[in-house]
């Protein structure tokens, strides 16, 4: 494998695109809880004053669909996190193979430590990135649903 500095700003670029997607993601899910949490702030006050005309349904949802959310939010983090720990043991691997030869690497392993270490750095960058999308987007889901089913009502 050889270092193709082109392809390696493409892949930093659609990183960095990413993360833009997630910041707006956040913003979104933010402003989609805040709007939750006001909605849902009047169902309990009104369940508070007449338990008789409570919204059972509603308050029903409240704890459930957040344990649903940040299960499948820690399922992703950790599948994320064992392909991260997968690279990171492999490149320590290839890493330990080349000390212990016991003499200097030759050129042809220099020049394969030289191109393996951006892409994993590279790679390392994407696998982040993943993470962070992956673990929010059952939150996301989960509050912008609940803001428009919310405002339906």
């Amino acid at each position: 494998m050889m270092f193709n500095a082109f392809t390696t700003l493409s892949r930093l670029m659609s990183a960095g695109v990413e993360m833009g997607r997630i910041g707006f993601r956040i913003a979104d899910t933010l402003a989609a809880s805040g709007s939750v949490i006001a909605r849902r702030s009047d169902v309990i006050g009104a369940a508070m004053r007449n338990p008789d005309k409570a919204d059972y349904a509603e308050l029903a949802r409240m704890v459930p669909e957040k344990v649903e959310a940040l299960t499948q939010s820690g399922s992703a983090v950790l599948g994320e996190y064992w392909s991260m720990q997968t690279a990171v043991v492999r490149e320590l691997h290839e890493l330990g193979a080349m000390a212990m030869r016991g003499r200097l690497p030759t050129p042809d392993e220099f020049g394969a430590l030289s191109s393996r270490a951006p892409a994993y750095a590279v790679g390392a960058i994407e696998q982040a990135v993943a993470m962070g999308a992956a673990a929010l987007a059952p939150v996301h889901a989960r509050a912008t649903a609940n803001a428009r089913r919310l405002q339906r009502k």
